[in-house]
């Protein structure tokens, strides 16, 4: 199944094999890879390399391996883990900019916000109703908005009832909270900034309420642009513009 892979990056090499075998259907969930010393020979790499391999691999959720099972590693089903994991090793090392992970959040916000309007249910509504009233609060103390900021989203995003949304929004919450603490550090008046974005929190559960898509996204990405709009340099404007056209108007 495998081939020899040269001695530079060798464990990488044997992780992208093993990869590609899952994506084209020849290794699936529940199959086991060669035993250690057969993985040897096909690669032709040494013992430590595969050990290196093999750690990759079930570091990233892609097989499992028991000490002192003579069995070779088995494949493990897909998990959202493995997104997870990219995803903040993404964000967290410089591998997009601030202006990118704010057009993935502005996205990714929006659809969730679009698709719970048409799906939520009256429980969903209890429950994003009471995020937006923890939000409130947190407005008017000027003290753990990001938190309940977070939490009302995050109540949003369960509300679409699309688990790979509420994940993703999750990972980027993480990574956007230290942007989002340092934009409110440098902030001039810190408390118009946060009724800024409580305003359209409102504006959000009114249009969820009524069951209206488009102002309920319309709503959720105009409150987070706005949050970031003075801010951002031009060439941040300039990529943001198409996803919060007439935002900067709106506030």
């Amino acid at each position: 199944m495998f081939r020899t892979v040269g001695r530079t990056d060798a464990h990488a090499a044997i992780v992208n094999q093993v990869e590609t075998a899952i994506a084209e259907g020849r290794l699936g969930p529940g199959d086991r890879l060669p035993g250690e010393r057969q993985l040897m020979e096909e690669f032709g790499v040494s013992r430590p390399t595969i050990r290196e391999a093999m750690r990759v691999l079930q570091a990233t959720g892609i097989v499992e391996s028991t000490a002192g099972d003579p069995r070779g590693p088995v494949i493990l089903p897909y998990s959202t883990t493995v997104l997870q994991k990219s995803l903040h090793r993404l964000s967290a090392h410089g591998g997009a900019s601030r202006a990118q992970l704010l057009q993935f959040r502005l996205m990714l916000e929006g659809t969730a916000t679009r698709l719970a309007a048409r799906v939520r249910t009256e429980e969903d509504l209890v429950r994003i109703r009471a995020a937006h009233d923890a939000l409130q609060r947190a407005t008017e103390r000027a003290e753990g908005f990001g938190r309940e900021s977070d939490e009302f989203l995050a109540a949003v995003r369960t509300g679409a009832h699309n688990p790979l949304l509420q994940m993703c929004g999750q990972v980027f919450a993480t990574t956007m909270r230290s942007l989002a603490e340092d934009v409110l550090a440098r902030s001039a008046d810190r408390r118009a900034r946060l009724q800024v974005s409580a305003h359209w929190g409102r504006q959000v559960l009114t249009a969820l309420e009524d069951g209206d898509s488009e102002r309920a996204a319309t709503a959720v990405v105009t409150g987070l642009y706005l949050y970031y709009a003075d801010d951002l340099d031009e060439d941040e404007r300039v990529a943001l513009a198409p996803l919060a056209a007439g935002a900067d108007q709106l506030g």
